[in-house]
């Protein structure tokens, strides 16, 4: 029969919906479910706005990925977030209802297993999504307020004692290279290609310390085993990574530290964090006083400024690394120990031979801390080597799926005197640096070494800060070829 001469609309229009189902498609996608009760201009509308707005919020996160990771440090920022997560919540609930009461004004009478079903999954798809996100913000939120502290950031560099000029003499090239005459021509400062944030204003490298620290793995004291400076130029990211041995004795500490008649640290250096925090007094600051004497004395060695310092304790590194799902590194020497200590007490034998792993966080500590068949200065590379990977593994997806962790993880493990006003800019500093570029300096015998004592070796540190001046002056290239080095993804294994 014909519908013509009537005023009942097309029996498409009428044929009963079920209301569950439509709740549910306008959970999932905000005015799919009225589409489906037959309401197409409240559908449509709802879709085009929520088309729109995600359109635009993944073209943002696409082309400002930058931008975006900065946000996540900013504390107002993640607070604002979450009353937008429960206004977006308040959205897709009042969809969902919307769509639930169109389908039952026409009728619709759902079936009582598809409605369970339904009413289930809407429900899940309503609450689920915003609660995670309400507990990274909050996670994320706790963990920068946790972490990163201190007073708002300035650029004032701390005072070291510096070479004003490099000499006009044939300096000795990095382990292995040639020697190379360094005239005053060559080491004018590096021309920038972008203009600096308002924060390195006056800073022509950002000099951050890391170190690694044997902290719980059952030792007494804390050593810092692991000890590398990097080095970034914040108009061109031009990066150089200086390795510091473990096993440098007599290195020079400020005069202003009037402790020892050499004005040095005679032992090793990695004591000194633990000596320092044995005597507080000689090392007064903001921050606690290993971390204030260890970037001292390495700014004294360097003739650098230290700007900032980061300190892992490694039974931490094997929980982030864990919670990345591992880290693949490239073994380019057969690694053996027979008796490697264990974080939980005990040896172990590992025989790691060369080729591609991907490691646990176990694995990747004992193939960074076992010195049995090779020695400090292998060791350090590889350590390096480990940070560099850990770089490279820590997409987006992958620190998402393991935030959690990693945060908690970084919580009781980390120690910074970052400021967290500091983060997004080092976040875009780190934007800027290309490890096909980037180098390392390893200061390594014979070539940094000017001596021997019964206790380790005596650091050459004119020669040091010579070719420190060197690396953080010239353009990457230049440098790395007076200096007689390879780019740091050659130097392991890429």
């Amino acid at each position: 029969m014909s519908n013509e001469g009537t005023n009942r609309p097309p029996a498409a229009e009428q044929r009963p919906r079920n209301p569950w189902v439509a709740a549910l498609l306008s959970a999932l996608v905000p005015g799919a479910g009225q589409l489906y009760a037959g309401r197409r201009r409240r559908g449509i509308v709802l879709l085009t706005a929520t088309a729109l707005l995600g359109v635009a919020a993944l073209v943002w996160v696409a082309n400002e990925p930058i931008a975006v990771a900065k946000l996540a440090f900013e504390p107002a920022v993640l607070k604002w977030l979450l009353v937008g997560d429960v206004a977006v919540l308040a959205f897709r609930a009042w969809a969902a209802w919307d769509a639930y009461r169109g389908a039952a004004a026409h009728g619709g009478k759902p079936d009582y297993a598809v409605a369970v079903v339904a009413g289930t999954a809407a429900a899940i798809m309503l609450v689920v999504p915003h609660a995670l996100f309400a507990s990274y913000d909050l996670t994320q939120l706790d963990l920068i307020t946790s972490v990163f502290a201190g007073p708002p950031t300035t650029t004032a560099a701390p005072p070291v004692t510096t070479m004003s000029a490099p000499p006009e003499t044939t300096g000795t090239s990095g382990t292995g290279a040639a020697s190379t005459t360094v005239a005053t021509t060559t080491t004018t400062s590096t021309t920038t290609t972008t203009q600096p944030p308002t924060i390195w204003d006056g800073i022509e490298r950002v000099n951050i310390l890391l170190l690694g620290s044997d902290a719980g793995l059952g030792r007494e004291g804390l050593r810092t085993d692991t000890i590398i400076l990097a080095s970034v130029d914040p108009g061109t990211g031009d990066t150089v990574v200086f390795s510091v041995p473990r096993n440098f004795v007599g290195v020079p500490l400020p005069e202003s530290v009037d402790i020892f008649s050499c004005d040095c640290f005679p032992p090793m250096i990695n004591g000194l964090y633990g000596y320092a925090e044995r005597n507080p007094d000689a090392f007064p600051g903001s921050i606690p006083p290993g971390a204030t004497a260890i970037k001292q004395a390495i700014g004294e060695m360097l003739g650098i400024p230290v700007h900032y310092y980061s300190l892992v304790a490694l039974d931490g590194f094997v929980d982030m690394v864990d919670a990345l799902g591992g880290v693949t590194i490239t073994v380019t020497e057969r690694i053996f120990d027979s008796a490697y200590p264990k974080e939980g007490g005990g040896t172990e034998v590992i025989d790691f031979q060369p080729g591609i792993y991907k490691f646990d966080g176990h694995d990747a500590l004992a193939y960074a801390r076992s010195r049995q068949s090779s020695d400090d200065y292998n060791r350090m590379g590889r350590q390096r080597c480990v940070v560099e990977a850990l770089a490279a593994e820590a997409d987006p997806v992958t620190l998402l799926r393991g935030f959690p962790a990693i945060a908690e993880a970084i919580k009781r493990s980390v120690e910074t005197d970052i400021p967290l006003d500091a983060v997004p800019d080092l976040i875009e500093l780190a934007a800027l640096v290309d490890t096909e570029r980037a180098f390392s300096l390893s200061l390594v015998p014979p070539t940094y070494v000017s001596g021997r004592t019964s206790d380790g070796n005596l650091p050459n540190v004119d020669l040091i800060q010579e070719h420190a001046l060197i690396a953080t002056t010239l353009p990457g290239a230049e440098a790395m070829e007076v200096l007689g080095i390879d780019p740091l993804a050659d130097d392991c294994g890429r």
